[in-house]
């Protein structure tokens, strides 16, 4: 009688070894056959630059959903896998703290993933803005100014002038963006219609015309803000600001 129940606790205890063997290694065979499907779906849609280059679909921009997928994957694989073998833990805090440190694993992973896409999405609308305005980024500049700042004895009936580094959009040259302000009064200076503010292509002088004469013993403050813009899109680095009194 003892060594039936003898061989009967022995092949019970063959069935649970057999049973966390086989556990183990099917939940070894699941995590590579995961892995070599996430290693064909990189290589079926390409990674890096040569993707983005040929207009092709790379895993960058399909992967927002499989990073959370597999993430939440990985989780409840792992939550399984604890209480699977959680009596080989001897203390339940051990197997806690596996969960803990495979959780911290999978935030770091998905944090890592979404800071490389941060940086390609920036790095792909740099050079499609690059594409669109033909590969010119350089800043138009302000290269000179009359009258010049700071400059007295200015004739009433001056026309402020302003040249630039580059050929400039004409359309955002305009009373908007080319202005005049009578310091005494707080005012802007009215331009007169229709060629009040004036941009000349061959030469890249815009002009500012004002309404009437200035006024005699005022000083004014011209600006060209930073709203215009080159042929290319390009702004200026920041508004281009010049004073003058009237004698």
């Amino acid at each position: 009688m003892q060594n039936q129940q003898a061989a009967q606790e022995w092949l019970l205890a063959v069935a649970q070894v057999s049973f966390l063997a086989v556990a183990q290694v099917g939940f070894i065979l699941f995590l590579l056959v995961a892995i070599v499907l996430v290693a064909v779906l990189v290589i079926r849609t390409g990674v890096g630059s040569r993707s983005i280059s040929q207009g092709e679909r790379s895993w960058l921009d399909y992967g927002s959903f499989f990073v959370v997928t597999w993430g939440i994957v990985a989780v409840i694989i792992g939550f399984l896998s604890i209480l699977l073998f959680l009596d080989r833990f001897t203390d339940i805090t051990q197997a806690l703290g596996f969960l803990s440190a495979l959780f911290g694993a999978i935030v770091g992973l998905v944090g890592t993933y979404f800071g490389i896409k941060t940086s390609s999405d920036a790095r792909e609308g740099a050079q499609q803005l690059a594409v669109a305005s033909g590969g010119d980024t350089t800043k138009p500049r302000v290269l000179s100014n009359t009258p010049l700042d700071r400059e007295v004895n200015v004739p009433a009936d001056i026309h402020p002038t302003a040249t630039f580094s580059k050929d400039m959009d004409s359309s955002t040259i305009n009373p908007s963006t080319f202005k005049l302000l009578d310091q005494a009064t707080l005012q802007q200076v009215p331009p007169s219609v229709p060629e009040g503010v004036h941009y000349d292509e061959p030469t890249k002088v815009a002009t500012f015309t004002p309404a009437a004469d200035l006024q005699n013993g005022r000083t004014y403050e011209a600006t060209i803000t930073s709203g215009v813009k080159d042929k290319a899109g390009n702004t200026l680095a920041q508004d281009h600001v010049w004073h003058f009194t009237v004698s």
